[in-house]
């Protein structure tokens, strides 16, 4: 089994029982490793190896296409589940915790998008993350940076991650508050905390309005939600919040102009929500 690390991952203490747990896991020997199920939780699948008396390993597993992967997520020491990151506080009974069933295990893996072929560090945001190079490139690259990109092409869950290693006061700007409440719930998935940071996520209008009240008024969510509401009889199919997303920051979104139905009809699948086969679907609503 091939074995993947979460980039914020410490196992300095415990390196070398570390070591041993993380070859045991790799040769599919789960009993030498002594890993059990972690049951009762409403946060994913979650599982733990046995480091030293005291110690143990958090990990999950993750598949990508017939791969399946063991995803190393933190050390707890002394068997203080409850200050777990990633298991929130849940109460753990380590006298309680079931024997895995490793073909279970596996069935239940988490599904990834996509998987480096050779790297193995993951990012974290509500799921598990894995950089291709040109987004690998980018995280490493030194801020100040401008990331263009299509939409779909990574550029919110990498920037979130740039962000991670922020110092003080940190702002967060895009185009809508479903947006910044998105990117802030992302930001601060699994537990995620930066003592010295203080993260502030806005929408453009809500920074403008920090600055002055411009003329005007945008279409909101709400205008948008008015109106499709006496439009959900005929297109039931189309989730709202993602048809005003897809409107606003794929369709009408282009410095140059609306998108033409056959340009939108010809985006990759990462440049837009909606699979090729809805997008005339979607299109027609905009129209309207």
């Amino acid at each position: 089994m091939r074995i993947l690390e979460y980039i914020g991952l410490d196992t300095a203490r415990v390196r070398t029982a570390y070591d041993k747990v993380r070859e045991a896991i790799a040769r599919d020997d789960f009993r030498a490793a002594q890993v059990k199920k972690l049951v009762n939780l409403s946060q994913g699948k979650f599982y733990r190896a046995k480091l030293d008396d005291a110690d143990r390993l958090l990990f999950s597993l993750v598949r990508q296409g017939d791969e399946v992967c063991a995803l190393m997520l933190e050390v707890i020491a002394n068997h203080d589940y409850d200050k777990s990151r990633f298991l929130r506080g849940a109460g753990i009974d380590e006298a309680k915790i079931p024997e895995i069933d490793i073909a279970e295990a596996v069935r239940e893996a988490l599904p990834m998008r996509y998987l480096h072929p050779e790297r193995s560090t993951l990012h974290l945001l509500d799921k598990p993350i894995s950089f291709d190079d040109a987004q690998e490139a980018i995280y490493r690259e030194p801020s100040p940076l401008i990331v263009v990109g299509s939409a779909g092409s990574g550029k919110t869950a990498l920037t979130l991650e740039k962000l991670k290693h922020a110092e003080g006061e940190v702002l967060y700007v895009t185009h809508s508050a479903y947006l910044a409440k998105n990117a802030r719930d992302l930001y601060y998935a699994n537990g995620f905390e930066h003592g010295g940071q203080e993260a502030v996520f806005l929408s453009y209008r809500e920074f403008l309005e920090s600055i002055r009240v411009p003329q005007g008024r945008e279409a909101t969510w709400r205008d948008f939600s008015g109106w499709f509401s006496r439009m959900r009889q005929s297109y039931r199919d189309i989730e709202g919040h993602q048809a005003f997303e897809e409107i606003r920051g794929v369709i009408a979104a282009r410095a140059n102009g609306i998108l033409s139905p056959e340009d939108y009809r010809a985006l990759g699948v990462r440049q837009s929500i909606f699979a090729q086969e809805r997008r005339d679907r979607l299109y027609e609503l905009f129209e309207k």
